[in-house]
């Protein structure tokens, strides 16, 4: 934030985005920003892959453990009990992966917008319906509704 607040911008202050994002406020910058890029990126990259590879992490000790109970109803209900968990994080993070790994010059802005869209609305309003899917009264009155 504070070598993007260092650039010198042109004479437009409106972005083509929904949220003042990082790629959209460089781009109208207007000296060079690939070290405020490269910073961002690294600096981005530590900070979103350490809980990443912590779930992963979790996850690889979580699928080891339930591959060793003994009883295939045992194991069906360990993975229904984080299929909640691992979809929501999918969708996290599969969607800001995408907006923030892939290089600027190869993205097109409407789709930056809809991944950006994904993370930071849609993942968020579909974690509380992911969650309450696995209430049993909640199925039943998804069931009655259809």
């Amino acid at each position: 934030v504070a070598m993007t607040f260092q650039l010198p911008f042109c004479a437009t202050y409106k972005t083509n985005h929904f949220f003042c994002d990082l790629a959209p406020v460089l781009k109208l910058a207007c000296s060079d920003t690939e070290i405020v890029e490269k910073t961002t990126f690294l600096l981005a990259s530590f900070v979103t892959m350490v809980p990443f590879l912590l779930t992963v992490a979790s996850y690889i000790h979580i699928v080891a453990a339930v591959l060793r109970i003994p009883s295939a109803a045992g194991k069906q209900r360990a993975f229904s009990t984080c299929s909640s968990h691992l979809t929501v994080v999918t969708l996290y993070y599969g969607t800001l992966g995408t907006v923030y790994a892939i290089p600027a010059a190869t993205q097109a802005a409407v789709l930056n917008k809809i991944f950006s869209l994904f993370y930071t609305v849609v993942t968020p309003m579909v974690n509380p319906i992911v969650y309450s899917l696995r209430n049993k009264d909640v199925q039943k009155a998804v069931r009655r509704l259809m």
